[in-house]
């Protein structure tokens, strides 16, 4: 029977080791026996509590082989796992550890005895994820040598505070230590979004070995409650009638001619830049119901509202590409969206008008439109308002079209429609069906005013009363 373990004398301070549940805990540099004790006690206890942990536990395992492990197991299920692969290769190299590569899941190519194996071995994976022996030295592309180097020079220190991070072990991690590579990143110039995406990767990582591996250490998520100020960069850019009218012009004389449909898809929809080249197929446009099915968005499953323009839009690029039902609804990559966008506002004359800025156009048009906000949420997908807030981007020019649009303009019983963005103004604003001259003396006269009662398809009325008129009869 092994002898209970007992804290001894290294050199001038007291340690003591123990192995629990397949883990060599460790404790050195206490000043008396009782000390360690109560240090191994402190390591035993949550391990005794929570259970054996996964793999080599948190002091074992450094931080960059804890990412590697949580890419493996995670990255496959995640609709963003190409760009969560990008973040968490960066500490893999810091370490100089084999990088993560994924791959679009495809199970008929899985080397299996047979479908079914297939199926089963890949089953609600989004993709496949394998190891890359990290390169001896990273290959340049030519002509962005100069490029590479100012950014390296640029992020030495995150990238020093990085390296020395990756390699702690998990246990050995304070909240310090991660604010530590927060601030560094902030001097640098990094954007706040950047500085959360950061945070929420060891976030998460130490959330899931917690929860997932049974790590008891440590006791405290390490990267929660940091200070980073943040700064709203949201955009509130919206393509004006005017810039349209230069834009489909210019985009006219595009050689290819699946662009010109394509932006008057993203203009009238809202739909993120990839939703109609990554996730929508000729099958899923319901064209009596006059909704395109996308059946994996970003937010899951959702229906997507067709304007008549939009249908127009998709006849046309049915027509130039046959519309094969298991075809993505826009067969050109989205880098050649974007080069001929770029190079199509470059001979219009418009600038800083990106292509997600047209998501934000037709949020706002819609808005504007209808004024009602459900409409507007349906129409782009957001779960919250407060997200959808952020695609709804009226000012103050707006709401100066709003106020002198002419009540006739309306349908019965809604508010007049107002174009986002360059709308020709309407005529003078008219009080009980007569012209009002801005420039006249409002103090004068006037006959009382009839007050008309316009019936809407609801049975409501919405009455017109000169409010001026009120007070001067009083």
């Amino acid at each position: 029977m092994a002898k209970p373990a007992k804290p001894y004398k290294e050199g001038k301070t007291w340690s003591m080791r123990r192995r629990v549940l397949g883990q060599d805990l460790y404790v050195n540099g206490k000043d008396t026996k009782t000390e360690a004790a109560e240090a191994m006690k402190a390591l035993v206890d949550p391990l005794m509590q929570r259970g054996r942990p996964k793999g080599w536990g948190p002091l074992e395992t450094t931080v960059a082989q804890a990412l590697q492990d949580y890419g493996m197991e995670r990255l496959r299920f995640l609709k963003g796992a190409v760009q969560d692969a990008n973040r968490l290769n960066r500490w893999l190299r810091a370490a100089d550890l084999p990088t993560l590569e994924v791959t679009p899941n495809d199970p008929t190519q899985v080397p299996q005895a047979d479908e079914a194996d297939a199926d089963a071995a890949t089953a609600g994976q989004r993709f496949l994820v394998a190891l890359k022996e990290p390169e001896a030295e990273r290959s340049i592309p030519r002509g962005l040598a100069d490029h590479r180097l100012k950014l390296a020079t640029k992020s030495a220190k995150s990238d020093s505070v990085r390296t020395r991070l990756a390699r702690m072990s998990m246990a050995e991690v304070k909240r310090y230590h991660v604010q530590e590579l927060v601030d560094a990143l902030a001097a640098e110039g990094k954007l706040s979004a950047t500085l959360r995406q950061e945070q929420a990767t060891l976030r998460n990582l130490f959330n899931h070995a917690r929860v997932s591996w049974c790590w008891a250490h440590p006791v405290e998520n390490p990267a929660t409650t940091l200070k980073i100020k943040w700064k709203d960069n949201a955009r509130s850019r919206v393509m004006s009638k005017a810039e349209q009218a230069r834009l489909d012009e210019a985009i006219a004389d595009c050689r290819n001619h699946l662009v010109g449909p394509t932006i008057t898809l993203y203009t009238e929809t809202a739909m993120r830049a990839s939703e109609p080249i990554a996730n929508a197929r000729w099958c899923d446009v319901d064209w009596n119901a006059k909704v395109l099915k996308l059946a994996d968005s970003k937010n899951d499953k959702r229906d997507v509202p067709l304007s008549p323009t939009a249908m127009q839009a998709l006849l046309e690029l049915k027509e130039l590409t046959g519309g094969q039902p298991d075809e993505p609804v826009v067969s050109i990559t989205y880098e050649a969206i974007k080069a001929s966008w770029g190079r199509a506002c470059e001979r219009a004359g418009v600038t800083d008008l990106r292509i997600q800025d047209l998501r934000h156009t037709a949020a706002t048009r819609m808005a504007l439109k209808s004024g009602n906000v459900f409409l507007v949420k349906s129409l782009t997908g957001h779960k919250t308002m407060e997200m959808l807030a952020r695609y709804v981007n009226v000012t103050a020019h707006d709401v100066v079209e709003f106020m002198h649009a002419q009540p006739s303009q309306a349908p019965a019983g809604t508010a007049a429609p107002v174009d986002a963005r360059g709308g020709a103004a309407g005529p003078a604003p008219s009080v009980s069906g007569e012209q009002v001259n801005p420039a006249a003396d409002m103090t004068a006269p006037s006959k009382a005013p009839d007050v008309q009662l316009p019936v809407d398809s609801g049975g409501g009325a919405v009455i017109q009363v000169d409010f001026a008129r009120r007070q001067r009869s009083a």
